[in-house]
């Protein structure tokens, strides 16, 4: 028994897991450079890098499992 594209869900396709990961990939290193390198600590800093690197952390995993992610469940964003 295969299942067709149409059957998938949207996080389960190829293209969709690919962009999520990438995205993800993008999140974390963008988490590390306010953590580590921009700069004087402070906690609004700490907390904003720690953030991007949890949801980027979230999205390559879930882009492996093919589960969707805490990102696409907040809904359609403008």
């Amino acid at each position: 028994m295969t299942d067709s594209p149409e059957n998938k869900a949207f996080y389960a396709r190829k293209l969709y897991r690919l962009i999520t990961s990438a995205f993800g990939l993008l999140l974390i290193g963008t988490g590390c450079y306010v953590l580590f390198l921009s700069g004087e600590f402070t906690s609004l800093r700490v907390v904003a890098g720690l953030v991007l690197v949890l949801f980027g952390c979230n999205l390559v995993a879930s882009a492996c499992k093919a589960k969707e992610s805490w990102l696409s469940k907040l809904g359609p964003l403008p």
